[in-house]
This record gives structure tokens, sequence and C-alpha cells, in this order.
């Protein structure tokens, strides 16, 4: 890759990276409610579904995703239901009592595995993959799928340490906050109700 190619790449993936989406609100969610250890937690579990992606972009499956339009239905679908599920529960907060009785208790393991879910099952970010990195690949270079691989693996990892970073700081914000049953009530239905608008956003998205 040329050092004009790879300016151009580094700056997509900054900007992929620090926009707000699911992820992101997922991490910050979480660092709020749960404090910075669960934040971080779920930008793991947030990279390795990028990891994934990366997986599928450079065997071919996310340009199989998008060339079907049942295949991308089903993935578009269940991640809205998904998201839908996440918001519900933070909204309720049915798992347990955490802070005064409104946070649902959940465990690291099912951080990360819901933070791995909430990427894998966006079809945005397959898409994205599948639009990037091949821009950014040279024959020359060697195996394309392994180069497909390796820049969303660097994509996947920049992320996980963005979203890290915001979840963390969002655990310090949310020890102010968490203080007060009232604020804690309000931040897990405030929470609940971003993941539903995300959710039904994603359920109402077409494909380009």
């Amino acid at each position: 890759m040329e050092f004009a190619q790879l300016g151009v790449f580094l700056i997509a993936t900054l900007i992929l990276n620090v926009t707000p989406g699911p992820d992101m609100i997922f991490a910050a969610a979480n660092g709020v409610q749960r404090g910075s250890a669960a934040g971080v937690v779920s930008a793991l579990g947030i990279g390795c579904g990028a990891l994934f992606h990366a997986g599928m972009a450079a065997i071919g499956v996310s340009a199989l995703i998008a060339a079907s339009d049942l295949a991308f239905d089903v993935l578009r679908i269940g991640g809205a239901l998904y998201l839908i599920w996440i918001g519900v529960k933070n909204f309720r907060g049915n798992d347990g009592p955490v802070f005064g009785n409104t946070v649902p208790q959940v465990s690291y393991r099912q951080l990360y595995l819901r933070g791995m879910l909430t990427n894998i099952l966006n079809p945005k970010v397959a898409l994205f993959f599948i639009a990037l990195l091949p821009q950014f690949v040279s024959p020359e270079a060697g195996n394309i799928g392994m180069q497909i691989f390796l820049l969303g693996c660097f994509v996947g990892i920049s992320g996980a340490v963005i979203n890290g970073l915001v979840g963390m700081f969002a655990g310090g914000a949310g020890r102010l906050f968490l203080q007060s049953p009232k604020a804690s009530k309000w931040i897990a239905r405030v929470s609940g109700v971003l993941f539903v608008g995300l959710g039904i956003r994603l359920f109402l998205m077409e494909r380009n």
C-alpha cells in the first residue's frame, strides 16, 4: 500500500470508529451503568465481532450476503430484533438489582458475547468492510484475502481501543450519576430507548 493510500485508509478507519453507532453506545451504556471494566469488556466483544467480519470479507462470505436479498434481510432483521431486545432488557432492568434496583446484572462473559453479537449482526459493518477494504489491497503484495483480513483486523482492533476508551470514561461518569437510584433508573431507561431506536432504524434500513 502506498503512503497516500495508507493515509486515506487510516482516515476512513478513524471516521468509522469515532462515529456514534450501536457499538459505541453499547460500550458507553455498559460503562455508565456497570463501571469502566464493563465498558472495556463490551468493547473487546465488539472488536472480536469486527474480526469475524474481517474473516468473512476475506473469504468472500460478506460479498455473498450483500448480493443476496434474503441473506441481507435475515441479517438486518436479526440485528434489529437483537438491538430491540437489548433495549427492552435495559429499560426494564429485569436481570436483577445492581444500582438502585434498576440496572440489569450480567456477567462480563455475557457483556462480551452481547458486544460481539451487536457487531456481528450489524449488516452495515459487513457492507463497510466489502466496500472499503478491497480498495487498499494490491495484487503485487500477495494473497488478496489475507490482505483484506489484516486490514479488517486493524479496523477491528482500533475500534476496540476507541470503544474501550469510551466505555472507560463513561464508567467514570457513571460513578457520579449512579449514586442516586433515580438517576440510575433514568440512565437505564434512556439507554434502553436508544437501543430500541437503533433497532427500529436498522429494521427500516434499505440496501443501496
